[in-house]
């Protein structure tokens, strides 16, 4: 590709990356304010509060709001792996992806290798991003049957801190391994409430926030507190069907709207790396911008229709 056709190109990729990030700020502001709002509609009070509340690794700023969030995410996936062995993966793909193509291209264009590499790199982050939804509808799934667990042992006599151990020693994995955790944390010193506060930081879902404002709640003003769980529990297995029924019911405009997406990148590669003549003429910027300005709108267009597709299908916000 000639310089004056190389120039628009990286014109045309950095202004939909500029789109793209725009979008996803706006859209992350927006969840993020619509979060909030429930959380101080339903989080009246002043312990149970405490449990909604992000983590403070993201007061700070932004280099460890990121690195806060990426260990976040990788705490999430259940896998067993720090975030340095994580952020060596990611490296690692990429770095073999940009070598690969630079080898390939190297005679006739190994700038190639630059947005290879952010494609294999990529390729992890979409792996953990899947791994962390995997393991939170998991640990949604197994909460039902350990609430009514904890109600049943406390009615056998047992303290919350014994019922508690129980169901770490007792339960199903993952979820088990975390209320294992909050009791080797009360055993440190900690309280119920601190020990609850930072297990809902870590696992953000939304039931077991529930579930640990009511603890907190109890502690102050007492009540029932195994009937209150087997009342959780019967609410926390209604939220789990009707989402297994939502998920039933838009499986197939979700697999479709991926199908697309993919469709999408897939044509984009097979242009630019084996029909270089065809892709090229949008550049082509000697008979005036109408193929870089198409090209752009197309790719704008693609991208919006994917995150209108995910602010459909996305119900749990």
């Amino acid at each position: 590709m000639s310089e004056e056709n190389l120039l628009p190109f990286l014109a045309a990729f950095g202004g939909a990356a500029v789109l793209f990030i725009a979008a996803w700020v706006l859209i992350s502001t927006r969840l993020a304010r619509k979060r909030e709002e429930m959380r101080r509609r339903f989080g009246e009070g002043s312990e149970p509060v405490l449990t909604l509340t992000p983590p403070a690794g993201r007061d700070g700023g932004l280099l460890r709001r990121f690195d806060a969030g990426f260990q976040e995410m990788i705490a999430r996936t259940g896998l067993d792996m720090d975030a340095a062995l994580a952020l060596g993966l990611v490296l690692f793909c990429g770095v073999a992806l940009a070598a690969t193509v630079f080898v390939w291209r190297y005679e006739e264009e190994p700038w190639l290798a630059f947005p290879a590499f952010f494609l294999g790199a990529a390729v992890p982050l979409v792996f953990f991003w899947w791994r962390q939804q995997v393991w939170r509808r998991t640990l949604q799934g197994q909460l039902p049957d350990a609430l009514f667990l904890l109600a049943r042992s406390m009615r056998a006599g047992r303290s919350i801190d014994q019922a508690m151990q129980l169901v770490g020693e007792q339960g199903v994995a993952p979820l088990s391994k975390e209320f294992a955790r909050m009791h080797q944390q009360m055993e440190l010193g900690l309280s119920l409430g601190q020990a609850l506060q930072i297990a809902a930081r870590r696992l953000n879902l939304v039931d077991f926030n529930v579930f640990a404002s009511v603890l907190s709640l109890h502690r102050s003003t007492g009540g029932n507190l195994p009937v209150i769980l087997d009342r959780l529990a019967n609410a926390t297995r209604d939220r789990n069907q009707f989402e297994g029924q939502y998920r039933a019911a838009t499986v197939l405009g979700r697999y479709s709207a991926a199908f697309i997406v993919s469709l999408a990148c897939v044509i984009l590669v097979y242009l630019f790396f084996f029909q270089r003549d065809w892709a090229t003429r949008f550049f082509d910027v000697s008979q005036g911008y109408t193929g870089v300005f198409l090209f752009c709108l197309a790719l704008g267009l693609e991208l919006a229709g994917g995150l209108l597709l995910y602010l459909f299908l996305k119900h749990d916000y």
